[in-house]
């Protein structure tokens, strides 16, 4: 009788480990493809960038002659190519790294900045919805 239990429990514990096996490679499956949409993210978003320096610049020398704003336009436009440049230099995981580090280095400015980015974000959202 002690026999059939055990044999029991063997077949439990090889159906539990298949599970778990099944789990974990959906787990790697999953994990492959969130990073393979990240970096499809990254690149469109350092086009982006490129594109809208490029767009600053050229609208800036098209509205106006003034030196003044066509040095505010080229500093922004360095900004937004700063970015792209990090951000294509970056993995998704480094710049989570990194942004890890920020966050508790400096926890209340981090809070600010999140506060700051969500209020843009919202902004831009709200008037998208008034045209």
């Amino acid at each position: 009788m002690m026999n059939g239990q055990n044999g029991t429990g063997e077949k439990v514990q090889d159906a539990a480990q298949d599970i778990a096996n099944d789990v974990s490679k959906e787990l790697g499956e999953l994990g492959r493809e969130l990073r393979q949409r990240a970096n499809s993210v990254r690149k469109e978003a350092v086009k982006q960038l490129n594109h809208a320096a490029e767009s600053i610049r050229k609208e800036s020398r098209e509205a106006t002659d003034d030196k003044d704003a066509h040095k505010t336009a080229d500093e922004v436009a360095k900004g937004l190519e700063k970015a792209a440049h990090y951000l294509n230099t970056n993995s998704v995981e480094q710049m989570g790294q990194e942004a890890t580090k920020v966050v508790r280095q400096n926890p209340f400015s981090a809070l600010l900045v999140a506060l700051g980015i969500g209020m843009v974000i919202g902004l831009l959202l709200n008037s998208g919805g008034k045209k």
